[in-house]
């Protein structure tokens, strides 16, 4: 999987450069600027469990990042005691819409990890899904608790900044959505043979896209769309 993108230098720019704005009295600078400051309290890992399945949703890496920077999501199903599980399906749903059609992140990447039949661990490529805008895991692949064997599912999204996609539309705001990109939620939905479908909403795992996703992590970047190039 592609690494979590860390610019601290960069970062520290533009922190520095939203300081300066508010000293001179930009409005709204404070607001996005706490986004930063306030991450501490995004949960980045969360448990359930269904029937004899266990599935964990977290962030790897950072949960804060900045227009341009990427976030990496997992999900890990597990069986305890009970029968094997055959997964056959993990759609995760970041709640990133904004207006009728914008969202605060692009998806990059899915990918499914797994044992086969010859107790090799392989990790494969999920496809693109046109409709829903991201790469959901379909298959099948056994969780079992006398092997030990797990599903992992892995997907990267991207920061973006919606309202240059025309994502904030008055009158289109939809219930339950973001129109902040601060503490975007995420939820999930895992298929498995013999069980309901677990319908897990929302997960707790939320990320922040800081300075109100005004700003890339590239300083040249930050002071470009502050200032106009």
């Amino acid at each position: 999987m592609p690494p979590t993108r860390r610019h601290t230098v960069a970062r520290l720019a533009v922190t520095a450069a939203a300081t300066a704005l508010l000293a001179t009295g930009v409005t709204g600078i404070a607001a996005a600027q706490s986004a930063v400051t306030g991450s501490a309290a995004d949960t980045t890992r969360a448990t359930t469990t269904h029937d004899n399945l266990t599935v964990t949703h977290e962030i790897i890496g950072n949960s804060t990042g900045y227009v341009g920077d990427e976030v990496h999501y997992r999900t890990t199903v597990s069986a305890t005691d009970g029968p094997a599980r055959q997964v056959t399906g993990i759609d995760e749903s970041i709640w990133d819409l904004v207006g009728c059609t914008g969202t605060w992140m692009t998806a990059e990447s899915g990918t499914v990890t797994y044992t086969n039949d010859s107790g090799e661990r392989v990790t494969e490529s999920m496809r693109y899904d046109d409709w829903g805008n991201d790469y959901p895991a379909v298959g099948s692949w056994t969780v079992d608790p006398a092997a030990g064997t797990t599903v992992t599912y892995d997907t990267v999204h991207e920061f973006r900044n919606a309202r240059e996609v025309g994502g904030v539309s008055i009158g289109c705001e939809w219930a339950g959505q973001a129109a902040s990109p601060s503490n975007i939620k995420a939820s999930l939905t895992v298929h498995s043979d013999g069980l309901e479908p677990l319908d897990w909403r929302p997960t707790g795992v939320t990320v922040t896209c800081a300075l109100g996703c005004l700003a890339p992590s590239d300083p040249a970047g930050s002071m470009e769309a502050f200032f106009g190039s």
